[in-house]
């Protein structure tokens, strides 16, 4: 089945400039009208809704502070506060996904505890998410090679917090590479966890450059998306592995058409 493609702008089109409201015209002139960011925190909101209407692109998902350990209850409060700024931020930019990483894990606490404290942290915020039309979405990422010491690095650590929060506001994003990374087998991973997946992003791995620049399988990745019932977007998240952003993406956007 076709799935629309969303390119996360902290990525891609570096050559259209450093602004990501260059970097979206230049996505949208290459017929991409779906776009991802990182935290909206010091950025300019207004010029980033401007460039949003002037293209008519539509921005998927932010990021939250990855900074922010959530499994140290004394910051609950601090994310609290960052979390309904970026909510605001979010719905200010027509946005309808946050992306909220887990932090660093904690060597001296065991592992269900750590999850269980994440999952208060995440239960706290479901109303302002919902008050703005959000949907939270976590996000493990590999430990392996770019996120040495997070705490979620298996796809089960997300899952183990979204099942204990208990709430449609929360979801997985589920991203092939640092799955593939992390050890996983997305054709063994994927149908267990489809229901509760709310978005998936790509990368080839390894090096985590376009679809086509390392090994995975994509035309079978592809397809099993469609097989588990993903109805989504897929996010491209990965860095070209030369200087042309539509030439990185013709593959993946071939296989999504």
């Amino acid at each position: 089945m076709p799935f629309d493609l969303s390119v996360n702008l902290e990525y891609m089109f570096h050559e259209a400039g450093e602004r990501l409201e260059d970097r979206m015209a230049a996505a949208a002139a290459a017929g991409f009208r779906k776009v991802e960011m990182f935290t909206t925190a010091n950025r300019d909101v207004p010029s980033l809704r401007a460039a949003l209407d002037a293209t008519g692109c539509e921005l998927v998902s932010v990021v939250t502070d990855p900074r922010i350990q959530l499994v140290m209850e004394a910051n609950h409060d601090a994310f609290r506060t960052m979390f309904e700024a970026a909510a605001k931020d979010a719905a200010a930019l027509g946005c309808r996904n946050i992306v909220v990483p887990s932090g660093s894990a904690v060597p001296y606490m065991k592992r269900p505890v750590q999850l269980a404290i994440v999952a208060k942290a995440i239960a706290s915020v479901v109303s302002v998410a919902e008050a703005h039309g959000l949907t939270i979405l976590l996000e493990p990422v590999n430990t392996r090679m770019d996120h040495p010491g997070v705490l979620f690095g298996m796809t089960e650590d997300a899952v183990n917090v979204i099942e204990a929060v208990n709430s449609p506001r929360v979801r997985l994003l589920y991203d092939i590479y640092h799955s593939i990374t992390e050890g996983e087998d997305p054709f063994a991973v994927l149908p267990k966890v489809a229901h509760l997946v709310g978005h998936v992003q790509v990368a080839d791995a390894p090096g985590r450059g376009e679809p086509g620049s390392g090994t995975a399988d994509w035309p079978a990745l592809i397809a099993l998306l469609g097989k588990v019932g993903y109805t989504g977007i897929v996010g491209a998240e990965f860095t070209p592995t030369g200087s042309d952003t539509p030439a990185a993406l013709a593959y993946i956007r071939q296989l999504c058409a």
